[in-house]
């Protein structure tokens, strides 16, 4: 195996995990998803493909290939699932946060999800394709929304 592919997929796995595992909350179709990333990855650099800058690249291959993975498995939410529970635990209450982040679309989730995951509104800007200046208010606005859906 390519020693710099070796590199790159041990840097990079676990954190494409975890974007893939929050945009998806199936951990299976986390794993597939990642794989495909670093699939197509391992290809653009036999193809010998310019990738300037691998992280973003890798972060926004996670992203689309999530968004696409979502829309082929596509699931209805059940009344059940949205019911609010009362004495809840902390694990209802991370349950409660995925849910409402599950109600946004799918820009939005993926703001919140790379949020998460601690990378600076200049990154983010870069890994969306976004206007630097916008993604404060839009992440504020997103989290007003989070808000509004848990009261």
């Amino acid at each position: 195996m390519d020693p710099e592919f070796e590199k790159t997929y041990r840097s990079y796995y676990p954190k494409l995990f975890r974007i893939a595992a929050k945009m998806l909350q199936d951990t299976e179709g986390a794993k597939d998803v990642v794989q495909d990333v670093f699939t197509a990855y391992y290809f653009a650099m036999n193809n010998e493909k310019v990738i300037r800058d691998t992280k973003n690249w890798l972060v926004r291959s996670t992203i689309n290939k999530g968004i696409d993975y979502k829309r082929k498995t596509a699931r209805t939410v059940t009344m059940e699932s949205t019911l609010p529970e009362t004495n809840e635990s902390p694990q209802d209450e991370a349950s409660d946060i995925l849910n409402a982040i599950a109600h946004l679309n799918e820009k939005e989730q993926t703001l919140v999800i790379l949020y998460s995951e601690g990378y600076s509104y200049k990154e983010i800007a870069e890994m969306t394709g976004r206007n630097l200046p916008s993604i404060g208010k839009t992440l504020s606005r997103i989290m007003d929304k989070i808000k509004k859906h848990l009261l």
